[in-house]
């Protein structure tokens, strides 16, 4: 039982610690930890509604819409009105949000490689290997 809260406790410090990078690095675009994960989502599927969009990225709906919100005044996203459900709207990237995409990729990328850097290639492979294997069993959410 210590163990596993050992291993809470390190993966919510490394989450943390990743968040205050991640907003301070992302201040340029007046971006936080918070928003990116939807652009990027955008990236891959664009044109996706808010309900997908929310359960692709794992919050609820009231706080995708705040962040969507935020992310069309920065000028990154738009919503269109879905053309089959005049009630729904899908998401779109804008060319702001496309510029920006690539540069916070690679902040990510950065930040990455500098917290396993110490690692060889084959920790790296282990490493993901495992953490796919938590991640499975904690999406389980019973054991």
């Amino acid at each position: 039982m210590f163990q596993s809260r050992l291993l809470s406790k390190r993966i919510s410090h490394i989450a943390k610690y990743t968040q205050f990078h991640m907003d301070e690095v992302l201040k340029p675009y007046n971006l936080s930890y918070g928003l990116y994960p939807f652009l990027l989502e955008l990236w891959e599927e664009e044109g996706i509604n808010l309900e997908k969009l929310s359960r692709k990225i794992m919050v609820d709906k009231a706080l995708s819409t705040r962040a969507i919100q935020k992310l069309i005044q920065l000028g990154y996203l738009e919503k269109v009105t879905d053309e089959q459900d005049l009630r729904a709207y899908r998401l779109f990237l804008t060319e702001a949000g496309k510029k920006i995409v690539p540069d916070v990729k690679e902040k990510i990328h950065q930040w990455n490689e500098g917290i396993t850097m110490d690692l060889t290639k084959e920790e790296k492979d282990v490493l993901n290997t495992f953490l796919d294997k938590i991640l499975e069993r904690a999406s389980q959410k019973k054991l």
